[in-house]
């Protein structure tokens, strides 16, 4: 096609082709799209199926612009697994800050490494292993309250049941009820600053999801400022939140006010959503593949009596493997943002300086060329493979220095979860889930499951 011919389709069909949108450029390639809107109509609608197709007839490394930037997204284990060790080059964005502030979420450099080794000892294998049964107990005290027959809203269910387990067994507070559901809301209002429809727009045109996170995060502030209120400054070994209360208190910690709580803000989100998102799809994919639910009852049947012990839940292989490939298939973080701190090269083409970067870890865990049939939930597909051993095309919790400190706790946590559920209940899917991408994989309405007495 010659570049008249390029031209006339540009006016005629309103659509950029790949191929003229990148001769002589040593930039990645884009998609077609839409002059001035670009991409930005196709991701904010649809973004796994954009990235999807972009992957497919683009490459690993490809550039959307959306309106006002340009973002360029990598969904390769090698690209990955380069930009994830490379900190210094592939930096955190802005917007972990305007939602997080100082938090160890958002924080680079000697900030960040002085805020992990305040907190990374609580966070140990040794440490959280520790706590399994009191996961077990908080959970087992909650599903007490549920009815056979009845169907739930188990995303509901599980973002409660994970923030009970955060503030019992790390933070040391017992919530009411009450607050539980306030402290909800309120965390999960930050996820709308990254919602595809308002994130592709200029961060000052107001939304009502931006409207809504600004409004959540100054209550999750207020609810983290009760809390270190509350605290002693005399640090308990097993209460992250009275060793922040001390160090706030302490003149040579360097911790101020301000970091403190938002190291607070930031646990509070960052410890219980990732975590009730995969239990809220585990028990989802449970409910919808009989032959899975019936393999783990029958493990928790022969493994548990009781409350699960630490030596109960690590005697339980085929909730292992469930518990890797629901975090592949549905991994409550669905893309990696970073922002480049010089122009650096990828694949051979350059990204420059000061762009943003989006890692698929979505598109990945379901690409056919690192899975087999990526798209079926097949917990056996991880009987004569490990995590490690795929490398950096399994990255549900990171990877590299800035991996997530909490994905020991998670992964226990987990376990303990539907061990405890899976010991009283049987669980039935009532409708297939979709998801929405936030700042997390949300998903895109409720998501039922109707729960049966197991005898």
């Amino acid at each position: 096609m010659s570049q008249t011919d390029d031209e006339n389709n540009i006016f005629l069909t309103g659509r950029i082709p790949v191929e003229y949108a990148t001769v002589g450029l040593s930039h990645p390639p884009t998609q077609s799209g839409l002059p001035i809107l670009g991409n930005t109509v196709a991701f904010a609608t649809d973004p796994f199926g954009f990235v999807r197709q972009a992957v497919e007839t683009t490459g690993d490394i490809f550039r959307m612009r959306l309106l006002g930037k340009d973002v360029y997204v990598l969904a390769h284990p090698d690209y990955v697994g380069s930009a994830l060790l490379d900190r210094d080059t592939f930096a955190k964005l802005d917007d972990f800050e305007v939602a997080f502030g100082d938090a160890l979420l958002s924080a680079e450099g000697e900030q960040w490494q002085r805020q992990r080794h305040a907190m990374e000892s609580f966070f140990s294998p040794t440490h959280i292993g520790e706590y399994a049964e009191r996961m077990g107990a908080v959970t087992a005290s909650r599903i007490d309250r549920w009815d056979g027959g009845q169907t739930l809203h188990v995303d509901e269910e599980m973002r409660t049941i994970a923030l009970a387990n955060l503030f019992e067994v790390v933070l040391g507070h017992s919530p009411s009820e009450a607050e539980l559901e306030e402290l909800a809301e309120s965390a999960h209002a930050l996820n709308l600053w990254f919602k595809p429809t308002s994130w592709v727009l200029p961060d000052g045109v107001p939304t009502p999801a931006r409207r809504q996170f600004h409004r959540g995060r100054e209550e999750l502030r207020d609810h983290a400022r009760r809390l270190l209120g509350e605290s002693g400054a005399t640090p308990d070994d097993d209460s992250l939140l009275d060793t922040l209360a001390a160090l706030r208190d302490d003149p040579d910690s360097e911790f101020d006010e301000e970091e403190v709580l938002d190291q607070v803000v930031g646990m509070v989100f960052a410890g219980h959503e990732t975590t009730a998102l995969a239990m809220t799809y585990s028990l989802y994919l449970l409910g919808s593949n009989p032959s899975a639910a019936e393999r783990f009852y029958a493990e928790v049947d022969a493994t548990v009596n009781g409350v699960p012990s630490l030596a109960d839940l690590q005697d339980m292989p085929y909730l292992d493997r469930l518990v890797d490939e629901a975090l592949r298939l549905y991994p409550p973080v669905h893309a990696i943002p970073r922002v480049t701190t010089e122009s650096v090269e990828v694949g051979g083409y350059t990204i420059p300086e000061g762009a943003q970067v989006l890692l698929s870890v979505w598109n990945m865990h379901r690409d056919s060329r690192f899975y087999d049939d990526p798209l079926r939930f097949d917990p056996d597909r991880w009987e004569t493979t490990t995590p490690r051993e795929k490398g950096h095309a399994y990255v549900p919790f990171g990877s590299g220095q800035r991996i997530c400190i909490g994905r020991h706790f998670a992964r226990l946590e987990m376990k303990a979860v539907l061990t405890a559920i899976g010991r009283r209940y049987r669980v039935n899917a009532v409708e297939e889930v979709s998801v929405s991408p936030q700042m997390t994989s949300q998903p895109a309405g409720a998501v039922p499951i109707r729960i049966t007495e197991r005898d």
